[in-house]
């Protein structure tokens, strides 16, 4: 092959190379905003591409292909204002992390490579799942390492193997991806953060000393259990008011149907949210009753402010309550 055949052909390639890499680009972080615009926008580039190459049924349009392509400045406007864009858009996702590339490797097997849980080629504790099936991925991949699953507090769930424990703790890397972090093993157990405490109406229960998480804080702590003899009724907030800072709604938690209000208070900085769930349990009204402190992220440094925005997404303070629900004697 001739110097001139490989030049025709290097330049025949790398445009339409580059545009379906693109056009993947495209796909994968179309997904990090909820973004079908740009999802759409890579599949018809990626399509065009392999339609003119392969077909050569209509002219006019592989003429307008051939036209475009061999002018290189403007590929590469294109190409260069396409990055841009994205990379203005959606800087602070991509580069949370710092060094993006190992998450862009990870949502690609997970998008690509039919894959539910990929571990972060920077790290040796931090894996990467699609936030809807995280869970599901985590347990399975613990199970598969002989590890069962024993309880979940904020953002952490436990794993046991013997008398081993694995926390693993989640937060979030975009709305649909979830980044895992794995605890070096201990004999400390999700039994051994709980306390049992018998109340002034002689109702004994269990709560968890702390809730494994950063940057929330207990105020009104232990939870105030009460149980009456009432029936269970739930008066929801109107969604057209449901920012207001009085707020009732319905949550269904483990097949059990919970009431639950919370009013939003701030002061110095913070949010002070005082939560009051109502459920039902051998026929008694059960009521659980606390006040959690938010901190405002954005007072912290950028590098913290993405930690504590991370965790507040993925604190789950439904399991807790339910737990101590269920330990009531």
């Amino acid at each position: 092959m001739s110097y001139h055949d490989t030049k025709n052909k290097l330049l025949y390639w790398i445009p339409r190379s580059l545009a379906i890499l693109l056009g993947v680009f495209f796909i994968v972080f179309g997904e990090f905003d909820d973004s079908p615009g740009l999802q759409g926008l890579g599949l018809i580039l990626i399509i065009a591409i392999v339609v003119m190459v392969i077909r050569n049924r209509n002219k006019n349009i592989i003429m307008i292909f051939k036209n475009l392509f061999k002018n290189k400045a403007i590929i590469i406007a294109i190409i260069s204002f396409a990055l841009g864009a994205l990379i203005y858009n959606y800087s602070k996702v991509i580069f949370q992390e710092g060094n993006p590339w190992p998450e862009i490797k990870a949502i690609s097997q997970l998008t690509f490579g039919g894959t539910d849980m990929v571990k972060l080629s920077d790290s040796d504790n931090k894996y990467l799942t699609k936030s809807q099936d995280g869970p599901k991925a985590v347990d399975t991949f613990m199970n598969d390492r002989g590890y069962e699953y024993t309880d979940q507090m904020g953002s952490g769930y436990f794993y046991k193997l013997s008398d081993k424990t694995v926390v693993l703790v989640r937060r979030q890397y975009s709305r649909f991806y979830t980044i895992w972090t794995v605890s070096d093993s201990t004999t400390e157990t999700s039994n051994d953060l709980w306390r049992t405490i018998t109340n002034e109406d002689g109702v004994t229960y269990k709560y968890p000393k702390e809730l494994l998480a950063k940057y929330i804080s207990v105020v009104d702590w232990p939870p105030v259990v009460k149980v009456e003899t009432e029936t269970f009724s739930c008066k929801t907030t109107p969604q057209e008011v449901s920012s207001m800072s009085d707020i009732t709604s319905k949550r269904m938690v483990d097949n059990r149907i919970y009431c639950v209000n919370v009013k939003h208070e701030g002061a110095a900085g913070s949010v002070y949210s005082s939560y009051t769930y109502t459920t039902t349990k051998n026929d008694k009204l059960v009521k659980v009753s606390f006040t959690l402190q938010y901190p405002n992220c954005n007072n912290y440094d950028e590098e913290q402010s993405k930690v504590c925005s991370s965790e507040r997404e993925t604190f789950d303070i439904d399991s807790t309550v339910d737990r101590i629900v269920q330990s009531i004697k």
